[in-house]
């Protein structure tokens, strides 16, 4: 007999869609960054780490992008089932690019799947990049994970959770589908993105991703590495650059100043976007519809 799904949380939103899509109506699960914030500096709230002591199970990228679950999951109590996504047998991992010209190497092209032995070992994570869940090969393997840990939770319930992954999976199907519609026209136009995160949606299809104003948010680039990227939008013919609705556009104004280039929006995360059973599905339709208006030569 089927039971209620209790005391899972999840650390952010893109997760937490695939974890509530598999749990279906079974329970709700808790989502710990709610607000229009980013992960790169966010902190928990004392509710919160009642919530995370409390729990069953406990969703998460990786500690080395949700930094502040770093401490609090040192001291969760150890009935508590806690899972790093990212890292699990089968996840397609990219590098990090370490510069935010990326004519500078082809990191992109030598991803590598973890295996089980590397999933177990305690390896350094800080040198991958961390935004699995924009490529949609690797929410698949997400979602048959979050199937096979809720259900080692909850045994009673793993007919029901392989049931809603199904129907979840033939959304990603359809997803696939209209994003390639929407971006095989743009494909090869040029473009900056404000920090490095979206090196998998790039790799998946294809697109020209030629640099980002800088590696990390909470990184200022140095004036040699502004006028880099400025020389950049000349030699490259940069179509648009895109800014994101957590950080501030001083960074993108100052980098385009004098410049003809037009101003996109992207939100890795879904900051501002209501959590719905298609949130997953949005959140990348979005994406693929905000590069795809920026980019064409049509919109001008």
């Amino acid at each position: 007999m089927a039971s209620q799904t209790q005391g899972i949380v999840v650390s952010i939103k893109p997760l937490h869609a695939l974890v509530q899509g598999v749990m279906g109506t079974t329970g709700e699960a808790a989502l710990l960054m709610r607000q229009n914030a980013s992960p790169h500096g966010y902190s928990l709230r004392p509710s919160q780490l009642r919530l995370l002591q409390e729990a069953r199970a406990v969703f998460y990228i990786d500690d080395a992008f949700e930094t502040f679950l770093r401490n609090a999951l040192k001291n969760i109590p150890e009935s508590v089932q806690a899972t790093e996504i990212a890292h699990q047998p089968g996840m397609e991992i990219l590098p990090l690019r370490r510069s935010s010209d990326w004519d500078d190497h082809d990191d992109a092209a030598h991803g590598h799947q973890e295996t089980s032995a590397q999933a177990s070992s305690d390896h350094d994570h800080n040198g991958d990049d961390l935004h699995v869940w924009l490529d949609t090969d690797n929410a698949r393997i997400m979602v048959e994970i979050i199937v096979q840990k809720l259900a080692e939770v909850y045994p009673e319930n793993a007919q029901i959770y392989q049931n809603n992954a199904k129907i979840l999976l033939a959304r990603i199907e359809v997803l696939d589908q209209k994003l390639a519609e929407l971006l095989t026209p743009v494909k090869d136009k040029p473009y900056i993105v404000l920090h490095d995160a979206y090196q998998y949606f790039e790799h998946q299809h294809g697109l020209n991703g030629v640099g980002s104003i800088t590696v990390e948010p909470n990184q200022p680039p140095s004036i040699t590495d502004v006028q880099t990227i400025r020389k950049k939008l000349r030699d490259r013919n940069v179509v648009c650059v895109f800014r994101e609705p957590q950080f501030s556009d001083r960074l993108i104004e100052t980098v385009i100043e004098g410049s003809s280039v037009r101003i996109g929006t992207l939100d890795p995360i879904g900051a501002d976007l209501e959590q719905t059973p298609d949130f997953y599905s949005v959140l990348l339709q979005n994406l693929a519809t905000n590069f795809a208006a920026c980019l064409n030569d049509e919109t001008k």
